[in-house]
């Protein structure tokens, strides 16, 4: 009987996972490959705890359940919908689908399926690169013959004539995008031209589908080369019709590119979590209805902030984001000018703390997407962010004033009031003493100091 890793306390590697895998396998007498993603990224040296495996006429769950057997692991799941097992422990993921051939409907994107062969089930996988195989000696399949050269080159092609692979399946034009923003791989000659026929093939997909390649696109590596896909494969133009209105708008000024190459490179040089990406995505998004050319010649975008926050919200909504993400992109959204337009020397106390209170918890993501705008332009340095992020780091120190909570609430307003019927005047009564709190009259979370401002002002109280 073989012993569980685990209890040697060992930490269990990829080779002897695969070792471990190879045994089961050939106790089971099932005919198992590597594929897929974990094999282009293997031969790429980018390390994976996400091991992928093709089952020639067999569902693969034997091995599955041995394996798990052997490192004290949760038995397998099966998900039948996909067809595909999985187990996991370790930090690592072990998948294993059966090899299949498929046919579509033109009216759909779920595939009419039976079991096929290893050639059947690679000929028709997305791209030549995810295409490859490995025997679990480690023996490399090209069974396209271009795949590794796909890699070395640092492409992207489809096994097939690229307009019946996109068309079979058209989420694959997103992973394309997503696959050249986390690789940086370029496409193929005739892939881009492809999309661009089949982009409308794409209505089809669900909106959570292409929202998930989004924020995996946007938190890659390379994330303007996935965007540049995207407005070139027609894409933009059928899903994100906001963000192709921005292709081709001139800005003027300090800017450099138009207003979505500007974007992209926003994108690309704020830190890479989606909340982030996302709102240096839409940032401008407002732009492209409020451009206007005034009679000097300047490109204005009058209020396109405040614009832009309503479109980002109508746009992720569409997308079907939690309501969480989206509330932190619109609030960016519509603040994320106001870093960019701090002035040192004329911005009080006062107005630094009310956007402190306006920002929130969302403080260190605005200041990162006003760099990033910033330096997406030809604008000499962003030194003045940096004083406004220590003054703001000063004011709200222990997060005070970024988290304050009402400093006296709606019943004991009224107590103070002598028990004066409650009315319009107790919210006028409270946002007064929010303004003092900003003004600095009021330490944040004081309730002693917001009793005595009161105290000393009975006209609010008396109506």
């Amino acid at each position: 009987m073989s012993v569980g890793v685990s209890e040697h306390k060992v930490p269990l590697t990829e080779e002897l996972l695969i070792e471990s895998i190879a045994e089961a396998a050939e106790a089971a007498g099932v005919e198992v490959y590597l594929v897929g993603g974990f094999v282009r990224d293997r031969l790429l040296g980018r390390p994976g705890k996400d091991i992928d495996l093709l089952a020639v006429g067999d569902d693969g769950t034997d091995v599955l359940a041995a394996v798990a057997r052997r490192f004290h692991w949760q038995p397998p799941q099966r998900f039948e919908r996909f067809g595909t097992g999985q187990v996991r422990g370790s930090g690592f993921v072990v998948e294993v689908v059966r090899a299949r051939a498929e046919s579509y409907d033109a009216a759909s994107r779920k595939p009419d399926v039976r079991p096929g062969t290893l050639e059947e089930d690679i000929w028709r996988r997305d791209f030549t690169v995810n295409a490859l195989c490995q025997t679990l000696d480690g023996r490399v399949l090209d069974i396209t013959g271009r795949g590794l050269d796909d890699l070395r080159r640092g492409l992207l092609r489809t096994p097939l004539d690229p307009e019946q692979t996109f068309g079979e399946d058209p989420l694959r034009m997103f992973r394309a995008a997503r696959f050249a923003a986390q690789l940086g791989f370029g496409t193929a000659p005739g892939l881009t031209a492809a999309m661009t026929r089949m982009a409308s093939r794409s209505e089809i997909l669900s909106a959570e589908r292409v929202a998930e390649e989004l924020r995996r696109l946007l938190v890659a590596e390379h994330p303007r080369d996935g965007l540049d896909l995207l407005r070139d494969g027609g894409l933009l133009a059928v899903w994100f019709p906001e963000l192709e209105a921005m292709v081709g708008v001139e800005q003027g000024g300090f800017h450099i590119y138009d207003v979505f190459d500007h974007t992209a490179h926003t994108v690309a040089d704020v830190p890479a979590d989606v909340v982030t990406r996302l709102a240096a995505l839409l940032h401008d998004v407002g732009k492209p209805p409020t451009h206007v050319i005034d009679e000097h010649g300047k490109h204005t975008f009058y209020d396109h902030p405040s614009i832009g926050a309503a479109i980002s919200k109508a746009l992720l909504t569409r997308l079907r984001f939690s309501n969480d993400v989206i509330a932190a992109v619109v609030l960016l959204v519509r603040h994320h000018l106001r870093p960019i337009q701090y002035l040192p020397g004329e911005w009080s106390d006062t107005a630094v703390r009310r956007l402190v209170r306006a920002v929130g918890d969302q403080r260190d993501r605005l200041l990162d997407l006003a760099r990033g705008d910033t330096r997406a332009s030809s604008f000499p340095d962003t030194d003045n962010i940096e004083e406004l992020d220590a003054r703001m780091r000063h004011l709200d120190a222990g997060g005070a004033l970024s988290q304050m909570r009402k400093p006296l609430d709606g019943d004991e307003i009224v107590r103070l009031a002598g028990g004066r019927r409650p009315g319009p005047w107790v919210g006028r009564v409270g946002r007064a003493l929010e303004e003092a709190v900003l003004e600095g009259a009021i330490p944040p979370d004081d309730a002693v100091a917001a009793r005595d401002w009161l105290a000393r002002r009975p006209e609010l109280l008396e109506g």
